[in-house]
């Protein structure tokens, strides 16, 4: 028997928007579901590809490891949102390595049967690619503002679009739960940089800083930050 409360959850993921609940049933009944500590690998970098991933609770993140225990933050992944798709397309190792944020539930898919269920349903095939496209899109505006923006516009601009991304960009205070070792990798910084970065923003009340939380009080001045 599927469990219930899963197929609910699939119900509302836009991957399985088109499924049929007989189809859904069957996709439930083929996932196994896992719980990760904050903090624990959920694989890493080209570690063989064998499964398919859905967020049901918590955070993921995706990260490039350096040599000397840096890192390259990819992406930030919440419930609802899936990875692990790309090895499982071109049978190659994990191209990153992804880490539990929270305490975090995961929903697994065997890669064959992925694979099987993306050729039966060219809308869920639709959606992975934008998923691949927004993640290629991403990393290519990573590269510009690398080049292109000083370390005070990238804390800026990235605290502005992982506002966006967690969808709380109408809110008065938006609040995202990001370390500042997290967002020193996101932005490609040292942690000293951004730090001192951080300081000034909660100096003049643009954001407020408590643990493992940065809420941003003023988006619209947050984003006069950015300077190109």
């Amino acid at each position: 028997m599927p469990d219930l409360q899963l197929v609910q959850y699939l119900r509302r993921v836009p991957l399985f928007a088109k499924l049929s609940d007989v189809e859904l049933a069957g996709l439930a009944e083929r996932m196994r579901q896992k719980a990760f500590k904050r903090g624990d690998t959920i694989f890493r970098k080209d570690d063989p590809g064998q499964h398919f991933y859905v967020v049901l609770e918590g955070a993921v993140k995706i990260a490039l490891p350096g040599e000397f225990g840096q890192e390259a933050l990819v992406a930030l992944l919440r419930g609802g949102e899936f990875f692990g798709e790309l090895a499982l397309f071109d049978h190659g190792p994990r191209s990153a390595t992804a880490t539990a944020l929270d305490d975090t539930r995961c929903a697994l898919l065997a890669g064959e049967d992925f694979i099987s269920f993306v050729e039966a349903h060219p809308a869920a095939t639709k959606v992975v690619f934008e998923a691949l496209a927004k993640t290629v899109r991403r990393l290519s505006d990573r590269v510009e503002d690398l080049i292109f923006l000083d370390v005070p516009s990238r804390v800026a601009k990235y605290l502005l679009d992982l506002a966006q991304v967690n969808g709380t960009s109408g809110s008065a205070e938006l609040e995202l739960t990001l370390t500042q070792d997290e967002l020193a990798a996101f932005t490609g910084a040292s942690r000293v940089s951004v730090n001192r970065v951080l300081g000034d923003l909660e100096r003049r009340d643009l954001i407020s800083i408590r643990r493992r939380k940065i809420a941003i009080r003023d988006p619209e001045k947050l984003a006069k930050e950015i300077r190109v």
